[in-house]
């Protein structure tokens, strides 16, 4: 049974704790995880999905599994979510995060994913800067310039700014910490992009480009973490794996990296992080093993063993999404834990006040749309009209904004 997820071991890690299942009451099955690259998954779901060979169970972040389940594709999961238990949701989240749509759960929790603003302590120490954790924009943008200027071959600051899905998620977050949104969701997903919030968010980009490495305009996931681990920056918006790779391949910026929840928009006073709820989905059709995987996925989501282990295969990328879990002693004994606790309970607790995505903005309604967006790199393509093309953030909210209304008149029969 084919089971599709995106590079990292925690898919294999979930795939072990169903085949353990299988084992003991379906010998003759076993799954198998398929690895689907970051920027591909849009393109993979879609064509295999239409070519009418799905697999039998899809572990995919929310963007993607909002639209797949407003089109009909997914199976509604209400039946697991009472068995899993309702109540088990650390505080701070709820299940539509993941996925819902017109009253129906079709999404079972995998974990919480937030991309946060990543420190060389060592570094703002010794050039005399703030607590990074007091820090707003205009701090950010200073301390970015100042470690630039008086840091040898070291850039201040790193993101994506290629034409890739890093890129969506990045500015997304600034997007939302401004207050701004694509989609308004109370009021038929008209389009609301072209406004001050977006000319903000494009403009604070814009304003620390210098400050980066010369080569971010091409980066996507991967080159910012590099960028991070061997020392070309000194701070960085990623996901928790950076630290991973830095305990691995270099130590010292393992131990002088902390993460912080992101520096707040000086108007909003928001700290908006991208947060991916990643997800456990089922295809409704032309899956011949629903009742087996629904099964193997139970025996996953409610054993204490196998949701450690999960959340252990990648330390602090993937964050428990239920209490018994986050607050047991078996998730704290992790080398992780015990060198950089608050780091990681940033990323496991204190930033899940701070959530938002494409696929929930603000919070304030489920997105369909958001899959298409970012298999077309709306997001990203209307950041490189400023720092490619030198249009003015103005010009290209606009040009953001008719694509997005593009998307949105194509797609209006799933608004319902």
């Amino acid at each position: 049974m084919r089971v599709w997820g995106e590079p990292g071991p925690y898919g294999g890690a979930g795939v072990a704790a169903m085949n353990e299942w299988a084992q003991k009451n379906a010998p003759g099955l076993k799954f198998e995880i398929e690895t689907i690259p970051w920027d591909g998954v849009y393109v993979k779901l879609m064509t295999d999905l239409a070519a009418r060979r799905p697999p039998s169970l899809i572990s995919v972040e929310s963007p993607i599994a909002m639209q797949m389940m407003a089109e009909g594709l997914l199976l509604p999961v209400d039946d697991m979510v009472d068995k899993i238990g309702r109540d088990r949701l650390v505080e701070g989240v709820r299940w539509d995060y993941w996925g819902s749509w017109k009253g129906k759960q079709y999404v079972i929790p995998a974990h919480h994913q937030p991309h946060l603003l990543l420190v060389r302590m060592d570094i703002v120490k010794e050039l005399g800067l703030k607590d990074p954790d007091t820090w707003d924009w205009n701090d950010l943008l200073n301390a970015a310039k100042t470690i630039t200027q008086k840091k040898q071959n070291m850039a201040g600051f790193c993101m994506a700014l290629g034409r890739n899905l890093c890129t969506d998620y990045h500015f997304a977050a600034l997007l939302h910490a401004a207050g701004g949104r694509m989609f308004d969701a109370s009021n038929k997903f008209e389009v609301v992009f072209d406004s001050p919030e977006t000319v903000e968010a494009l403009t604070f980009v814009k304003e620390m480009q210098p400050y980066m490495p010369k080569g971010a305009v091409e980066y996507s996931f991967l080159q910012v973490v590099d960028a991070h681990v061997t020392g070309q920056t000194a701070m960085s918006f990623y996901w928790g794996r950076t630290l991973g790779r830095a305990a691995e391949e270099a130590k010292p910026i393992f131990e002088a990296t902390e993460a912080f929840n992101h520096a707040r928009n000086p108007r909003t006073s928001r700290r908006s992080n991208w947060n991916d709820f990643q997800g456990w989905c089922i295809p409704a059709q032309n899956n011949p093993y629903i009742e087996e995987v629904k099964q193997a996925l139970l025996y996953q989501q409610t054993s204490k063993e196998w949701l450690v282990k999960y959340c252990h295969s990648l330390m602090p990328n993937v964050a428990p999404t239920y209490k018994d879990i986050a607050n047991s002693e078996e998730l704290r004994n992790h080398p992780f834990y015990k060198s950089k606790p608050k780091t990681v309970d940033t990323y496991f607790k204190s930033s899940l006040a701070n959530s938002s995505s494409t696929a929930n903005e603000l919070l304030q309604g489920v997105n369909p749309l958001a899959g298409y967006v970012h298999g077309r790199s709306i997001l990203a393509q209307t950041v490189q009209k400023v720092v490619i093309d030198n249009q003015t953030p103005q010009q290209a909210a606009k040009w953001g904004a008719r694509e997005l209304e593009a998307i949105r008149r194509e797609n209006v029969r799933l608004l319902g």
